[in-house]
């Protein structure tokens, strides 16, 4: 038997599609408002396996956030209507929401920027053009030690 039968045979054993089955998928709101960035990070994480929701601007991303209880959230910062730090503080001061790892991309960081973001409770901080690889693989870590 080759090795390709071997896999193939593998993953449609019951215990292979039981496991499968019982392993959560995670579930990532995207709050960006410039709709290019925001379907690119949305096919990255879909192709990925993950569950997307997106929201264009700060309040939407709030109420989603609210009613949706996603297991990370990826935000800029520069966003209508609240910008991103004041977002991910009114997100965290929801006693429901305080405990969502909050992952801020953005074109415009500075280290008085990046403290804000801290002090807002986001725990990964990114730099726009980021490597992706490093995204998925920051984002693996935190769901995985949730």
């Amino acid at each position: 038997m080759s090795a390709k039968s071997t896999s193939i045979s593998a993953a449609a054993s019951p215990n292979a599609s039981a496991s499968a089955q019982s392993k959560a998928v995670s579930t990532i709101l995207i709050i960006e408002d410039y709709s290019d960035t925001r379907e690119l990070l949305s096919a990255l994480l879909r192709n990925h396996g993950y569950n997307v929701a997106e929201a264009e601007d700060g309040i939407e991303g709030i109420l989603k956030a609210g009613w949706l209880y996603p297991d990370l959230i990826l935000m800029d910062l520069s966003l209508p209507e609240m910008d991103g730090v004041e977002a991910a503080a009114r997100i965290h001061a929801q006693a429901k929401l305080s405990r969502i790892p909050i992952f801020v991309v953005s074109a415009y960081l500075t280290e008085a920027v990046e403290r804000d973001v801290r002090a807002a409770g986001c725990v990964e901080v990114f730099q726009k053009p980021f490597d992706p690889n490093v995204l998925l693989e920051k984002i693996s870590i935190t769901l995985n030690s949730r």
